[in-house]
């Protein structure tokens, strides 16, 4: 084999060893952001849920968050964000409100100017006053919650991370346990 023909052949090893390793490099960084990417647990369709959770879009990222850890504690949760494709947002919160057995709204500055979330309020209270239903509000900022907000117990989770707020989660929790006299 003559000068060029070696230089043909180390050119072409050299551009399949880049091409393999380039492969091996993306599958490795689309194998850490499937595993790094929070797992949307199945939605509980036709089933009961321990928790209905409100809130408006611009607080999705801390429901996901409190919904995450609800679950992780072994609570069926429902969160509008979880909703599969294919079907209809509002039938499918409609649906899980009526079989939660407790509803948390999630306040902040952002929530009372959603009008969705406005009706999600009002459907919680008239659970709490007319199935007896628990309906808990959960601070994730400084506001001042509206007045059938401000006579039940808040929960105050806006410090994640530190130690009132692990606390404030575990008395949460407990809140959220289905009840042995629940049916």
């Amino acid at each position: 084999m003559g000068l060029e023909e070696w230089g043909l052949v180390v050119g072409v090893v050299g551009t399949v060893a880049a091409v393999v390793s380039t492969g091996i490099e993306v599958r490795g960084r689309m194998s850490r952001r499937r595993s790094a990417a929070p797992a949307s647990p199945p939605m509980n369709r036709g089933g009961r849920y321990d928790v209905f959770i409100s809130y408006a879009e611009a607080d999705s990222e801390a429901a996901e968050t409190l919904a995450g850890r609800l679950s992780a504690e072994g609570l069926r949760i429902f969160l509008a964000k979880w909703i599969g494709p294919g079907l209809v947002e509002s039938l499918e919160k409609e649906a899980a409100l009526s079989s939660s057995a407790n509803g948390i709204l999630v306040f902040s500055t952002a929530t009372m100017n959603d009008s969705a979330i406005r009706d999600e309020y009002a459907a919680l209270l008239d659970r709490a006053h007319t199935g007896g239903r628990r309906f808990i509000p959960v601070l994730v900022e400084d506001v001042e919650l509206p007045p059938f907000a401000r006579i039940r117990r808040p929960v105050d989770l806006r410090d994640p991370g530190s130690a009132p707020f692990d606390d404030s989660l575990a008395m949460l929790v407990r809140a959220m346990q289905p009840r042995s006299d629940a049916t």
